[in-house]
């Protein structure tokens, strides 16, 4: 009854649009209303549709482009003319980039009498897929006349142009405007059907006046640039033309524009519900230089000062973000420790890269985190080189104190590793200095330094039986892993204390049946001395793993940690062959939690991607085997600013024991839990 109810209301709301639309042309044009046979409603619609479509008809182009690739970043580009729109008499013509992904060698415009005329593109808008075209034309162009946006309601028609089939005569899709401020406030929604026949086409009202221009804008993550194709859905986006005009002389000049980046990260949490709280600020970002810092509440944000708006929670700071693009200005208000503070950064289109900042020191895992103790320094690194010795107090990192909000960890990595920094420390004999450190990013060589981490178990357990306790099961302990074929089972050490945070490896096996006798002789002499448990997972079929089983790595991590203590710095993934995808994968769904990545014998495909390192993102890899990939895909870890250790030998799971290559493995896991 109520879908009855809806439909009903929908279309007598449609019924007095048309009317009034009508009522609109035929005071503009006296022959309509001095009709000698009237025409029915669906006649009277049509012709509205056919006026407004006439008034724009001149102002819509044709686009050809020729040469260039036809599948590019695995999407495929067509070959077909695209549609492009007028925005000035001399020759300005707006499209969107779906044509120009392949880079084509050449690209012409046809006009709507049909003269062709060659183009240049002169500059892409990459945050909203628009390009901009310029031709010499004999005689003025028609330009396409602005609608207001005053006077948009939700609900009204809209109709799609494109002049893909024919320059003379256009395609028309009608629709309504169903939404306004999509896509974090940068385009406008129709159901008008969209595709790439109308793209960078016009969206015009019913009086032929542009509203906006049709792109394949995707309604994803697109404050970071990642647009892709999405149409043919009933969901439809178009640029307000409004914006695009803003624009032009910037893109007129030649300037390309990108989504602009600030280089801050927040609390999570509802995105309705949950004010911006600041929890990290990207070293060398734009934040960080206007002097944000963690902790800070983002009260205000906007373009500038006096056109800032409230920010409730994160989806009004995104809606913020959205429209502003790289180069322009971020106005903020923010409260910090009770006080509100006025800021203003310049937006950029890449962050810095970054890479986690080194000072070469162990804590003690037992020490309160106010107040962490340092267990070991690590020979030849800044902190060695500073002086730093063992048992002394961290009190302060860049004279600002540690507390559970703001830890050593937090602090460290909000650092900038190219710069030097003061670190507070009490000595054992309770005198307080300060030492300033040249930071370095973490590592890539194998460290080999003499370390051994103390044993703070009192007495070493008793090996339970497995048919005991699971939670007090040492030794060999067989994992449930629920409705699944896979089998997994974890080493625990014979020393494991509750008191002691260990290390967790959770690793995805060579296919085929796993020696659990041979793995524990392997991994149970390190996993004792150094603190750590080894949970692995055989692959359901003989031939190796496949993407669905991707979840069995955290059901592995979340029983283990549901059932003993573990040390959140060094919980780590990996995987032999088939299996060292799925860690990959594993380890970029959840950034935050894996510190490190170990693939072995991988082979990886050209197309697996690669996020930029962030604080608390930055896993550090150790990859081994000959495959030509992995060189390719160890070049792209650094260069998104990840740190890694290369082996070229391969291991064989099958052989652990034997193998050389173990060692330096677990020399790479110690290393997890520096600072």
């Amino acid at each position: 009854m109520r879908k009855r109810l809806f439909s009903l209301v929908f279309f007598c709301y449609h019924l007095l649009t048309s009317c009034l639309c009508i009522l609109a042309l035929a005071s503009v044009n006296p022959e309509l209303s001095h009709a000698q046979t009237p025409l029915s409603l669906e006649e009277l619609e049509q012709k509205a549709f056919e006026d407004a479509q006439a008034f724009v008809q001149d102002s819509v182009v044709q686009i050809e482009t020729f040469g260039g690739a036809q599948i590019v970043n695995r999407q495929v580009t067509s070959s077909a003319p695209a549609t492009g729109t007028i925005l000035t008499a001399d020759g300005w013509i707006v499209t969107s980039t779906f044509q120009f992904k392949s880079q084509p060698a050449s690209i012409t415009v046809v006009l709507s009498n049909k003269e062709r005329k060659p183009a240049k593109l002169i500059a892409r808008d990459s945050s909203r897929e628009l390009a901009l075209l310029k031709i010499e034309v004999d005689a003025p162009l028609k330009p396409v006349t602005l609608s207001d946006r005053s006077l948009w309601q939700i609900g009204q028609w809209t109709l799609a142009i494109g002049k893909t089939f024919d320059p003379s005569i256009g395609s028309c899709s009608a629709g309504i405007l169903s939404a306004q401020g999509r896509i974090w406030n940068k385009a406008i929604q129709t159901d008008a059907k969209i595709s790439p026949q109308n793209y960078g086409g016009p969206l015009v009202d019913m009086h032929g006046r542009v509203m906006g221009i049709l792109t394949p804008i995707n309604p994803g993550i697109v404050t970071e640039g990642e647009v892709e194709q999405w149409y043919d859905s009933g969901i439809g986006f178009a640029i307000p033309l409004e914006d695009v005009l803003e624009r032009l002389p910037r893109m007129q000049k030649g300037e390309e524009l990108y989504p602009g980046k600030v280089g801050i990260r927040w609390r999570g949490g509802d995105e309705y519900n949950t004010p911006v709280l600041i929890d990290g600020v990207t070293p060398g970002s734009p934040a960080s230089e206007a002097g944000l810092e963690v902790g800070d509440k983002i009260l205000s944000a906007g373009p500038s000062p006096d056109r800032v708006k409230p920010i409730a929670n994160h989806s009004d700071f995104k809606h913020a973000m959205g429209p502003l693009d790289a180069g322009g200005q971020l106005a903020l208000v923010v409260e910090r420790k009770g006080q509100r503070q006025e800021l203003s950064c310049k937006l950029v289109r890449e962050l810095p890269t970054y890479r986690e900042a080194y000072l070469g020191i162990l804590i003690d895992p037992a020490s309160d985190p106010k107040t962490p103790k340092i267990q070991f320094v690590i020979p030849d690194s800044p902190a060695a080189k500073a002086g730093l010795g063992p048992n002394s107090i961290i009190e302060s990192v860049d004279g600002k104190s540690l507390d559970d909000k703001h830890p050593l960890e937090s602090r460290i990595a909000n650092l900038n590793y190219r710069s030097v920094v003061e670190i507070g420390i009490r000595d054992p004999s309770g005198q307080s200095t300060k030492s300033k450190i040249e930071l370095t990013p973490r590592p890539e060589a194998d460290l080999l330094w003499d370390y051994k981490a103390p044993d703070q178990a009192e007495k070493p357990k008793e090996q339970q039986p497995q048919g005991g306790d699971p939670k007090q099961a040492l030794g060999t302990v067989q994992l449930p892993i629920s409705d699944v074929k896979n089998k997994a089972f974890a080493i625990v050490p014979s020393n494991y204390d509750d008191r002691v945070p260990h290390g967790l490896l959770v690793l995805f096996a060579d296919a085929g049946e796993l020696n659990q006798k041979q793995w524990t002789e392997a991994w149970e002499p390190f996993a004792r001395e150094h603190r750590w448990i080894i949970a692995v997972a055989q692959s359901a079929q003989e031939r190796g793993w496949s993407f669905e089983e991707v979840e069995i790595g955290m059901r592995m991590q979340t029983w283990v940690a549901r059932s003993y203590s573990i040390d959140r710095r060094r919980i780590a993934v990996g995987g032999f062959a088939t299996g060292s995808i799925l860690a990959y994968i594993t380890a970029v769904q959840f950034p935050e939690l894996y510190r490190g990545v170990w693939l072995s014998n991988a082979k990886i495909p050209k197309s697996i991607r690669i996020n930029p390192s962030e604080p608390f993102k930055a896993a550090n890899f150790f990859i081994n085997g000959i495959d030509p990939s992995i060189d390719e895909f160890a070049e792209r870890l650094r260069q998104n600013g990840y740190s890694l250790q290369r082996q070229s030998g391969d291991l064989d799971s099958s052989k652990l024991v034997e193998a050389p290559l173990l060692a330096p493995i677990q020399r790479w896991l110690r290393l997890l839990e520096a600072y």
